[in-house]
């Protein structure tokens, strides 16, 4: 089961908007402060357990001078057998159903109502419908990957060394006890797991090749050691700061999907490789080919080089105008020219030019000076 369109309604700076996701990913590419962040945030807000209140409300629609919430609507499509059984249990209106809309008003479960084929359905424990939905995880902040971390900082769960348990996970440590093990058994499954991080950062991190991460434990202390060709160990904190975020995003994506069934999450990435030059930015999209085989994602960026130009059809340009926040699902036309405008991309911009270039001649009087100035360097040749 997968989102297919989008229903968003007096929430924050958008007025109105409807538009299609794609069943891979949705790129919502703008300016900054043209309201891209507002578009997750109301994707977030659609969840059961999420803030959804009348202080969400557009400033500039009827709905903020009535004092009412917001509304969020999703339509799922590509309903699996097993979806369409597991549905069955919430409505019969459910049988023969290709898609259906979920429209959110309101911050209880009264506030949600299901439309199948424009027909609202009656539904049985809706709470229930909504818990074998897809889940919306929202990927704002990431911890940063840090140099070292306690027995007891693994443990107990501290949201602060996040990455670090999920670093252990990604190299097949669930129980990070095995490795503070005074043993031959902890020795080993330190190795191992040094050994599996390595090989699978090698793979989406293509700027080092030779990259390779050591964990070493003394004591209740687990050390964090990243090395390239040079073969010195560094500390993550004396890295880049593109680098290190790169492999925290990676690290706490990867262990979030590990596990997790075909279209369990949906995610919500804002503003990815913000702090990647243009090579990394390439490789972190590259990434977000292979994240999305399991589950559909939507992430904003405000970087051309964030886009697959393999799927113009995924790029959605987002822009502010007096009336609110508006998206264009067909920036591609013209060349990009909408996306260009946009962004205020132009040539004039780019200085990678070849050493040899090709003057064209150009119709109309504009150019007339062209045609001129070109044949009088032939005549005086």
């Amino acid at each position: 089961m997968t989102i297919s369109r989008a229903f968003i309604r007096a929430f924050k700076s958008i007025f109105e908007l409807a538009f299609p996701l794609d069943p891979k990913i949705t790129v919502m590419i703008g300016a900054n402060e043209s309201g891209k962040t507002n578009i997750l945030r109301a994707f977030q807000a659609f969840s059961p357990s999420a803030y959804f209140d009348n202080s969400l409300t557009c400033q500039y629609s009827d709905y903020y001078y009535q004092g009412k919430c917001p509304e969020v609507a999703i339509e799922f499509t590509q309903i699996s057998k097993d979806n369409r059984r597991a549905l069955l249990r919430f409505s019969d209106a459910f049988k023969d159903a290709e898609s259906f809309l979920i429209r959110k008003d309101g911050p209880d479960v009264e506030n949600y109502h299901v439309f199948i084929a424009e027909a609202e359905a009656p539904i049985r424990e809706m709470d229930k419908l909504l818990q074998s939905l897809p889940k919306f995880l929202f990927f704002d902040t990431i911890p940063l990957l840090k140099s070292r971390a306690t027995l007891q900082d693994l443990m107990t769960g501290n949201e602060q060394f996040r990455t670090e348990r999920n670093l252990l996970r990604i190299g097949g440590l669930n129980n990070p006890e095995i490795i503070f093990e005074d043993s031959t058994r902890g020795r080993r499954a330190s190795e191992e797991a040094s050994r599996l991080i390595t090989q699978q950062i090698r793979q989406v991190w293509s700027q080092e090749p030779s990259i390779e991460v050591k964990l070493n434990v003394n004591g209740n202390i687990m050390y964090i050691d990243l090395s390239d060709g040079t073969t010195v160990f560094d500390t993550p904190e004396s890295r880049s700061l593109g680098f290190r975020w790169y492999l925290s995003f990676y690290i706490n994506f990867i262990a979030q999907t590990f596990e997790a069934r075909a279209n369990e999450y949906f995610f919500l990435i804002d503003e990815p490789g913000i702090h990647l030059h243009p090579a990394g930015q390439k490789d972190l999209a590259k990434m977000m080919e292979d994240l999305a085989i399991k589950n559909q994602l939507i992430y904003t960026t405000h970087s051309p080089f964030m886009i697959n130009r393999e799927h113009p059809e995924r790029v959605r340009l987002v822009s502010k105008v007096k009336s609110g926040t508006r998206v264009d699902s067909e920036a591609y036309r013209e060349n990009w020219k909408p996306l260009r405008s946009s962004i205020g991309l132009v040539v004039g911009d780019l200085f990678f030019f070849s050493e040899h270039g090709v003057m064209a001649e150009l119709p109309g009087k504009k150019f007339s000076f062209i045609r001129r100035a070109a044949k009088e360097e032939t005549d005086n040749k």
